[in-house]
């Protein structure tokens, strides 16, 4: 396809130039849970083997991470925009731009604290219990603050 028109969707909606999915395993003990891992996709999925504690990074890095990621995207695609239909300048307001995150815990009881700028909102959202995974509906609500919203958790098994 060479003409995609003025009115395409990641014009209006970054995360639609995103890839649909991310897998990221992890076997940190304890530190922090890195943005790339956490932002870069529609759809998240993290895998931990091993974690008792972790922290988010800062909203601040999770926005850059998206940011990063849009860029890259556009940057491919420009092949298949029409000439004289370019995307916009920079990258796009991010506001309001949300993706889902799964956190799969597949060791002992997994906390997670948040990073600076990071809010979790729900019932034990920062808890995950061994073989677990817990989702959350990640929001940027402003330039330097994100919002895990947990939706709820489900017992998995090991893979």
């Amino acid at each position: 396809m060479t003409a995609l028109g003025v009115f395409r969707d990641d014009v209006y909606n970054s995360v639609s130039v995103l890839a649909q999915s991310q897998f990221t395993s992890t076997a940190q003990a304890s530190g922090t849970l890195a943005a790339a891992a956490m932002s870069g996709s529609g759809d998240c999925y993290v895998t931990s083997t091993t974690a008792t504690a972790l922290t988010t990074d800062s909203a601040i890095n999770i926005i850059a991470a998206i940011q990063n990621a849009v860029a890259v995207a556009y940057k491919q695609g420009l092949g298949s925009f029409a000439a004289g239909v370019n995307p916009p300048n920079g990258v796009p307001n991010l506001f309001n731009t949300s993706w889902t995150l799964t956190i799969n815990n597949q060791a002992a009881g997994l906390t997670l604290t948040a990073g600076a700028g990071v809010t979790f909102v729900g019932t034990n959202a920062a808890a995950i219990a061994t073989l677990t995974s817990r989702v959350y509906v990640m929001t940027v609500t402003s330039p330097t603050t994100v919002t895990m919203q947990s939706v709820g958790a489900s017992l998995s098994s090991a893979p």
